[in-house]
This record gives C-alpha cells, structure tokens and sequence, in this order.
C-alpha cells in the first residue's frame, strides 16, 4: 500500500473495521498500514508513538515513530500549546510532552522517545544515521480523521519555556525535516516500513523500499538536509503553454496590436508597462500613484518607478515600486530579472512587465528566493487592456489610438528622480 502526501484517513477505535478497506467512505488508515510481519497494527493516540521494536538479525529496531499533532486542541489544559505543520516548506516544529513545572522534560514519555532518537538523527557517522527510526507525521483534523504530512528527520532539538493558563514550564521544542518524496510521485510506499517490521532483514535489506531522500540522508546527514527538504513550488508554477493566450481569441489580437505598435521602438514600451501596472494595482484594490520613466543609459535595470499606498496616516504604509518592461519574442529567463531582483531593497516592490511569457526556471527562482516581484505576462496584459482600455468595446482603432497617445506623452513621462525620493510625492 502507498500513502499519499495530504491523504485523509480513518483511524477508529473500533477493531472490527480493521480489515475494512474503507470507514464511511474514508480510507481506513490501519487497512492500509497492515503488516504481514507484524500482528498488531500502527494504532495509536499518544502524540508522539514508537512502535514495538524489532528483535532484527543485525540489531533491534524500531520501525517508525509517529508524530501526531491535533490543532483542535491548541490552548486546552491537555495541549496548551500549538504546533506547526508547514509539509510546503519541510518543516514540523512541534512541542514536546511536557506539562507541568513539577515535571523534568526529559522524563515526559514522549520527549525520552525522541531525545534517545535525537542520537542517532543528529549523528555524524553514517552506520549511527543508519539506525536511526524515520518519524512519520499526521495531523488529526478531526476526531478519527488523520491527513498524512510525509516522512522526516529530526534536525533541531531546544529547550524552551511554555505558559500554560496556570504556570510556566520547561519544555522540549522539536525542529523536522520533511523529506522530499517528488522521485515517488509525493507517496510512502508502506511496503517499506513492512519490511522494516521483517526481523529476518538485516538494515540494507530493511530499507531496499525506502525513499531516495532517506537513503540519501544516511550517506550524508543533517549537513546536506537541504537538498532532500520538501518544497511545494510546483503548485505556484504556471507552465509557459498555460501563459500563451488561445489562437483566435480576441486577447491574441490585443496583444498582436500591442507588439505590432511598438515593433521597432521597444523603448516606448516602457510607458505602456507603467499604465498596465497601475491598472495590475487598480484590479486589486491598490492604491497606485501616478509614476515616472527613468531616463535611459542611466536606469540599471530600472525602467519606471511608481508607489502604492496601502492604508493610511498610522495605519499606513507607503512601498516604492520598480519595474522592468520587456518587448520581446522570447520567454522571460533568470538573466532578465536579475538587474531588477538585485535592486530590490527593504519597502521595494519590484514588477516586471513582458507581451511574452515566464520561463519555469525563473518562476521557481523567485518563489524559492521570496523575492517581492510581481510577474505579468503577455496574458494578463491583453486581460487588463481589454478591461480597462476597451471596456465592453471590442473596438481596436480605441487602442491603437490610446497607445499612440502615449507615444505623444512618453518624453514628459521621463524623470532623474531617485526611486526613495517618490516616497514623500
């Protein structure tokens, strides 16, 4: 059986429905973590379970320790605390078992699984990693329901103190990776862990089935994590074919317009590129100040400079936005964006404006980065200029006169100003 990254499941408490493939239409979790080389199951309750170790030919073994946390029951006596589950970015940071002041955290039954865990997981010798247990983490949304968050090691171990509603006390904050499994299709072959329950299966042999993120962890350990860390940008990713405007459409004669007027004179693309960011601003209830064109040789990536204010008096913030206009055939590479991303400062909002597309490469780049830029293609040109130049009209002489309007006041658009100076206009 294989799970799923984000699965729901059943657990129930009710032991006739262990050989149900289903519960009230739910896939039941123990169904599908059976074991042929165990008798009992992978039920648990506790947040943090180990399972029953394994008298293996080499040496003992525990299987998998489960990780569970129930956000329903943050800010309760029982669990006065939160954890956090981001499966996007790899990381678990969940809080030990650790209730009371009149407790030593390291005696919480829990907290004592993971710290003689922690040995193993934090160790530099590649025969201690490779006895080490892989943690399995769920999230119970609901009583009974479970969604499976993946597989992971243990990075960060500290010593903290929590509040509780009645006294303060000491914990153990614990830092997982989620390991990457995109090689097997986001799925935990369980097979693995069977065979991790197979006494007669040396280690190796043991974890034949495993992922290529664990076996890459064992060869190399916590200072190489960040290669096999889990990270969601694919879902972010608009693939070129999906940015490209149908054939036919009346947003590809927009845009034809567009390329035909400015063919020859690139340059004066640049005031066009101010005007669809204002209406980019516009179309999400932005407030977006009129702005300038830089002047030429000088610009370093800078092509026009504007500000949105978002709020106002106190509760407002004033951010500086530049941007980059590019008329052109090709798609949108990592070299394009690189002058605007490395002119980017604190309160800088950078925009990038293209009639072409963004490359996979350079979309990733940014969302891994965090870099505050924003992306419009030729798609969302030929939208925002069919909703705010044309209206409800279908009339194009309407935009060929409006672009060459702004060929007329592109020179009184051009300004030395320095992009921090717009922030008192």
């Amino acid at each position: 059986m294989k799970l799923r990254i984000g699965e729901i499941f059943r657990l129930s408490n009710d032991y006739s429905t262990d050989t149900q493939e289903f519960i009230d239409g739910v896939k039941n979790f123990i169904y599908y973590t059976k074991s042929k080389n165990i008798e009992s199951t992978f039920r648990f309750e506790r947040g943090i379970h180990k399972t029953k170790k394994i008298d293996a030919i080499d040496f003992d073994r525990n299987p998998i320790i489960i990780v569970s946390s129930s956000p329903h029951k943050a800010g309760t006596d029982n669990t006065p605390w939160k954890d956090r589950y981001d499966p996007d970015n790899g990381t678990v940071i969940y809080y030990g078992d650790c209730k009371s002041n009149e407790t030593n955290p390291a005696d919480a039954s829990g907290n004592k699984i993971l710290m003689k865990e922690w040995e193993n997981h934090s160790s530099n010798d590649t025969k201690k990693r490779e006895k080490a247990t892989p943690i399995v983490f769920f999230e119970r949304i609901k009583m009974g329901y479970l969604q499976f968050h993946g597989i992971g090691v243990l990075e960060k171990v500290s010593l903290i103190t929590q509040k509780g509603k009645e006294n303060e006390f000491t914990n153990f904050e614990f830092e997982f990776c989620i390991l990457d499994l995109s090689r097997e299709n986001n799925l935990l072959d369980w097979e693995w862990i069977s065979d991790r329950c197979d006494k007669e299966k040396n280690i190796t042999e043991a974890n034949q089935k495993a992922p290529n993120s664990w076996k890459y962890w064992i060869k190399n350990g916590n200072d190489k994590i960040e290669k096999i860390r889990r990270h969601v940008l694919k879902s972010k990713i608009v693939k070129e074919k999906e940015q490209k405007i149908p054939n036919g459409s009346f947003e590809e004669k927009i845009l034809k317009k567009i390329e035909n007027h400015y063919k020859g004179k690139e340059l004066k693309f640049e005031l066009f590129a101010l005007q669809i960011t204002q209406f980019f601003f516009a179309d999400n209830n932005i407030k977006y100040l009129d702005g300038y064109i830089t002047k030429g040789s000088g610009d370093k990536g800078i092509d026009f400079i504007s500000r949105i204010d978002i709020g106002q008096d106190i509760s407002g913030i004033k951010l500086i936005v530049i941007g980059q206009a590019k008329c052109q055939n090709s798609t949108i590479s990592s070299k394009d964006i690189a002058r605007t991303i490395a002119k980017l400062k604190r309160n800088y909002v950078g925009v990038f404006v293209t009639n072409s597309t963004f490359s996979q490469q350079t979309q990733e780049e940014i969302l891994e980065d965090q870099y505050p830029l924003i992306m419009i293609n030729g798609k969302k040109i030929a939208e925002l200029t069919n909703k705010y130049i044309l209206g409800s009209s279908k009339d194009l002489n309407k935009l060929q006169e409006y672009l060459n309007n702004l060929d007329v006041q592109y020179e009184t658009y051009k300004s030395n100003i320095r992009p921090d100076d717009i922030i008192y206009k």
